[in-house]
């Protein structure tokens, strides 16, 4: 496993140059963490944030401030229940997410359209069995 885990490091450095654009952002781990949950639902409440990573709504608030500051998210009242506040990418929260979209696009054509379909289709059976594992461990600890 660990010559498993070095190649994947390998692999993330060779790679890191891609994402110099990406890196300019200079968001914290727990930051880019809240913009790619806002990115990936599109929408969340506050309480939906916090739970998805498993932090209090009030960590969550001081987060978001920073982030809503700097545009990359927004917060809205919700008018159905106007107890609740919608978080949503921002414009620097949207731009961040076509960058990294540029950059699994030329990663995929540079790199990975040169392997062969069945290289391709075994990696993502291996990625997805890892995951499942990982999410019924989780799930077991819970």
């Amino acid at each position: 496993m660990s010559d498993i885990f070095q190649t994947l490091d390998q692999i993330n450095y060779a790679l890191l140059h891609h994402y110099e654009d990406v890196l300019e952002h200079k968001l914290t781990p727990k930051q880019s963490l809240v913009v790619e949950h806002v990115q990936k639902h599109r929408r969340l409440t506050v309480n939906e944030l916090a739970e998805k990573m498993n932090v209090t709504p009030g960590a969550v608030s001081q987060l978001l401030t920073k982030l809503e500051k700097e545009h990359y998210i927004e917060r809205t009242i919700n008018p159905d229940s106007r107890r609740e506040i919608i978080v949503t990418l921002g414009e620097n929260g949207n731009k961040l997410y076509e960058l990294y979209a540029k950059v699994e696009e030329e990663i995929a054509m540079t790199y990975y359209a040169k392997l062969d379909e069945n290289v391709i289709d075994q990696l993502e059976q291996a990625v997805n069995k890892i995951y499942e594992v990982i999410l019924a461990e989780q799930a077991k600890e819970k």
